[in-house]
């Protein structure tokens, strides 16, 4: 069933890097590895996304998000929190998931009960609610944190405007491939294997110098 007009606008709205819920200023870990010079180039930073996309944190955010059309979300919130890494994870995955609560509950007519979320269950539960096609919301999903990651690369590698749109081009068919296996995925494919991205956002927390909060 495709997206209709409305539903298309909304999650244009809910996954803008304009949406006010505080994304830009978190790196997931990111800007640790590009001190640390793990990521020093374009290719570097595409592999980055790209592991954290089918193997990492990323990965296991999709699949809570995705969820979010046949779980319980009281279950999925706390399987969310347990998995974040690291406290600056956690800090981050609960911040953006009440901020775009805060933000997305403008769009329904009666305000929906909720605690504190995750993002991906936030997000995730926002456009079950709204109904919105899982695939389509899945799809602008990951792609906002494609978005996101390149953004924050963009400013410290540093790379270019042009290398960024290059990295967002490339990543596209990653994208798509990891939405289709999102939708398809369980709670028993959740896991990573990024131990590096692990380290990096945990020694994040005593960076010296830094623009991120994570």
């Amino acid at each position: 069933m495709p997206t209709n007009p409305a539903h298309m606008l909304m999650l244009l709205n809910w996954m803008s890097p304009t949406f006010p819920i505080g994304s830009f200023a978190y790196s997931n870990g990111l800007e640790q590895a590009i001190s640390s010079g793990k990521v020093r180039s374009p290719l570097d930073v595409e592999g980055w996304i790209k592991d954290m996309l089918e193997v990492g944190a990323a990965w296991n955010d999709a699949v809570l998000f995705a969820r979010c059309w046949h779980e319980n979300t009281g279950h999925l919130n706390e399987l969310a929190k347990a998995m974040a890494g690291s406290a600056e994870r956690y800090q981050e995955t609960m911040q953006l998931g009440q901020n775009f609560w805060a933000a997305a509950r403008i769009w329904f007519d009666t305000l929906i009960p909720t605690g504190n979320l995750a993002y991906p269950v936030a997000a995730g539960s926002a456009c079950h609610a709204a109904g919105l096609v899982a695939n389509d919301a899945l799809l602008a999903f990951i792609q906002n944190f494609v978005a996101a990651q390149v953004s924050v690369a963009v400013r410290l590698v540093p790379l270019g405007q042009t290398k960024g749109l290059e990295i967002m081009k490339n990543l596209a068919p990653v994208i798509e491939r990891v939405a289709a296996r999102a939708c398809k995925a369980t709670l028993k494919d959740l896991g990573s294997a990024t131990v590096g991205g692990d380290m990096a956002s945990m020694l994040h927390e005593n960076l010296y110098s830094r623009m991120f909060r994570t």
